[in-house]
């Protein structure tokens, strides 16, 4: 496609199409929806595959002039979303919305980067090829105006929104992949000016992070009005050497960005609204041609910030709402703001931390915490009577300001397994309930719009207002634990009078979640991701696909990428299963350590590595110190058991099982199996086996090691006999696979016995 083009799918794929004619309409059939095209007076009506169930219909004809409308007859219960960044809005049933640029000093109701699309609940979506200013009015008929001669619309069918969303960046182009760096906190300013060089930013900035201990992955060091830069090549190279990368701002285009990157090894491009704020065409050409200028001068990705956004700039920008004061208001709007934007294509949305105008100690934590849940985010000082760097507040938002921070570092490989499922389905890594949650109608309005989905499995609540308690966290039907101490509620309920005291986000994890981790550093790159961190929570059988690459080249693009699917299943025990790392790229390790920790209220009898009894620990200082074993912490977020491995290949799939089941068919083991002696002094036997069809036994030691190994028992008069004799004293673990589930005995040897 060309640069500044909406579409850039040029040919969709077609499905096969019957013609019926009918009396009243021709029928258009395809393997999904039917279209009926009705005759006289001539206006469309779209019905599902049973040509019985209504999905869109118009009202009548689309009418011409200097506008062009289409008028649609709207469902009672049917909701609506999209239309691009809106200001404070993300569902506009009743509504009507601007599709124009419309700044409004950038507040509540401003358009900062609008969208002509939108789609329903009913099961479809609208995309409007144009760059003409319009109006979607959602009332009881919806009336859809845009300011030119012609109607060239896409229509999607879904039927869900994640489906329509998929359809929608197919034709205008998928998020852009984020260079791994990118979710790291981005700190913009001018340091050339008043007796400054862009240099000091090195001094002033950079080192205080490192000194402070605040993560921090990306400076703009001339971002202000007529700043300009001053020995930009040694800037990025000190910068570089502290783990930062460097960006450049700009207000009157991107002459010199071949030298900027090509030379001076610049990565990220930010358009001002002086430059690109006239929207539309212009805008979407400027931006495109900013990436592709990242791009044409290193083997990197493009990284550009924008604003005047429209459909299409989701595939090269990150979109930010403006130029704001941070206050409460501000956070408040932002939230269902940035929810708007996911559900219009874009992965990357977002507003300045606590504003570029006046701000404040609590809401710059408040704001800072839960935007460490979306994909990316930045500062902007030099406008407010104090900067805008974590530390500046002082005591105690500063400390406050780094735990976020670290956490969102921490968060990484699921964060950006996340954006790289947007680059393939158009889905947002910050999700509206809605998206997760499309039958439960408590999520289709307004009544969620201060809450999302950070990915599938953390709902976070942001606090937008000067209090210690969050009421109306609404969780939808299923278990939900508190991320912070474990507590455990089930959806769907309300609630009210969260405990958040400052330091504390409100975010509850739904059960199943299995979510990767790296080790804690500051930038990208600091130290290997070595070990990976699970935090599991098992629930049924669930899934994450972990993606991962070098992080920063277009390699990806030609399949330099791997991805290990990860599964926890607690039938009939909790199996966490992480399979290989498949595929390939630079810098992929061989072998790796894992950390597991898996939520469980009980205590597991005994936990195995591929089928190998681990070493327990009692203490957690025996744990820390060990390199392989499991250890129970019971009093840890209401219990985890905590497992660490040796380094293993990243070629092959390993599995840790617990070893706990107590019942068979509902009666407890101890009254089904039987062991004796116990203790013994090498011969025992097992009684109760017999009414199991199948039985395959494996014996333990204390450290793990086969004694046993998948032994087929034979049944005799007095119960299976085995025999350990020969093995030192000590406590022996008898694990046994039954047609109906697994369970574990132990076993004492003790050579006095009798």
């Amino acid at each position: 496609s060309d640069i500044g083009d909406i579409v850039v799918y040029k040919q969709p794929p077609m499905t096969s199409i019957t013609v019926t004619p009918t009396t009243d309409y021709y029928q258009l059939e395809s393997n999904t929806c039917v279209l009926r095209v009705y005759k006289t007076p001539l206006r469309f009506a779209l019905y599902k595959k049973d040509n019985t169930t209504l999905v869109f219909e118009e009202s009548g004809p689309i009418t011409y002039g200097t506008a062009t409308t289409q008028r649609l007859k709207t469902g009672t219960q049917e909701n609506f979303y999209g239309c691009g960044m809106q200001n404070g809005y993300f569902s506009h049933k009743g509504k009507t919305m601007k599709i124009a640029i419309d700044f409004q000093k950038w507040g509540d109701g401003a358009v900062s980067n609008p969208a002509p699309f939108y789609m329903s609940t009913a099961g479809y979506g609208a995309f409007r090829n144009t760059f003409g200013t319009g109006s979607y009015n959602f009332s009881t008929t919806g009336i859809f105006t845009h300011n030119e001669k012609r109607f060239d619309c896409y229509y999607f069918f879904g039927p869900s929104l994640k489906e329509i969303l998929n359809g929608y960046t197919l034709i205008t182009g998928r998020p852009f992949m984020i260079p791994r760096w990118g979710l790291e906190f981005g700190d913009a300013d001018c340091y050339n000016k008043d007796g400054e060089t862009t240099p000091d930013v090195i001094t002033k900035i950079a080192n205080i992070y490192r000194q402070k201990d605040i993560p921090g992955g990306w400076i703009l060091p001339n971002d202000g009005y007529g700043c300009g830069y001053q020995k930009l090549d040694y800037t990025v190279a000190e910068l570089s050497k502290k783990g930062f990368r460097t960006g450049l701002w700009t207000e009157k285009g991107t002459p010199n960005i071949a030298y900027e990157v090509g030379t001076a090894g610049t990565r990220c491009v930010k358009l001002d609204v002086a430059y690109i704020g006239s929207g539309y065409k212009y805008a979407l050409v400027e931006g495109e041609k900013a990436f592709k200028g990242i791009e044409n001068n290193c083997s990197d990705r493009g990284f550009v910030w924008t604003v005047a956004g429209w459909a299409g700039t989701q595939r090269f920008a990150t979109v930010w709402s403006g130029d704001q004061s941070g206050n409460w208001e501000y956070i408040r709007f932002h939230i269902p703001t940035v929810l708007g934007s996911g559900l219009s294509g874009h992965n990357y949305a977002t507003g300045d931390v606590d504003g570029i105008f006046d701000g404040s100690g609590p809401t710059y934590v408040r704001d800072l915490q839960w935007k460490c849940f979306t994909p990316a985010l930045m500062v902007i000082s030099g406008w407010a009577d104090k900067g805008k760097q974590p530390w500046m507040r002082g005591a105690p938002y500063d400390a406050h300001s780094q735990k976020a921070l670290k956490l969102k570092m921490r968060l990484t490989p699921y964060i950006y397994s996340y954006c790289h499922e947007a680059t393939e389905t158009g889905v947002p890594m910050a999700r509206a309930m809605v998206l997760e949650y499309p039958d439960d109608p408590t999520t289709w309005g307004t009544q969620t719009q201060y809450q999302f989905m950070s990915g599938e499995w953390f709902l976070v609540a942001p606090v937008y207002e000067n209090t210690t308690t969050r009421k109306g966290i609404y969780l939808p039907k299923g278990q939900w634990i508190d991320y912070w101490d474990g507590t455990s509620y089930t959806g769907p309920t309300t609630l009210n009078n969260y405990n958040a005291p400052l330091d504390k986000l409100p975010v509850l994890v739904k059960a199943g979640a299995i979510v990767p981790m790296y080790p804690e550093m500051l930038y990208d790159g600091q130290k290997p991701k070595d070990p990976v961190t699970l935090d599991v929570y098992p629930s049924g059988q669930t899934s994450f696909t972990l993606f991962e690459d070098d992080g920063t080249t277009k390699e990806y693009r030609n399949g330099a990428f791997s991805k290990s699917v990860i599964t926890c299943t607690t039938s009939p025990v909790v199996t966490v299963n992480v399979g290989k790392c498949a595929g390939n790229y630079t810098g992929k390790p061989a072998s790796r350590k894992y950390e597991l920790m898996i939520h469980s209220t009980t205590k597991p009898t005994v936990v195995f590595l591929d089928n190998v009894a681990m070493t327990e620990y009692a203490s957690l200082n025996a744990f820390n110190a060990a390199k392989e074993g499991w250890y129970y912490a019971a009093a840890d977020k209401k219990g985890i058991v905590y497992v660490k491995t040796n380094p293993i290949s990243l070629d092959k799939d390993f599995e840790v099982r617990f070893g706990n089941i107590t019942t068979i068919n509902n009666i407890a083991s101890e009254e089904v199996i039987s062991v004796y002696p116990n203790p013994t002094a090498g011969k025992f036997y097992m009684e109760g086996l017999d009414q199991f069809d199948a039985v395959e036994l494996s014996v333990y030691n204390a450290i793990g090691e086969v004694i046993i190994s998948k032994h087929a028992i034979e049944k005799g008069k007095e119960g299976t006999q085995l025999e350990l004799t020969n093995q030192p004293p000590g406590i022996y673990l008898i694990h046994v696979q039954t047609s109906q589930g697994v369970f574990v005995k132990k076993i004492v040897i003790d050579q006095n016995a009798n």
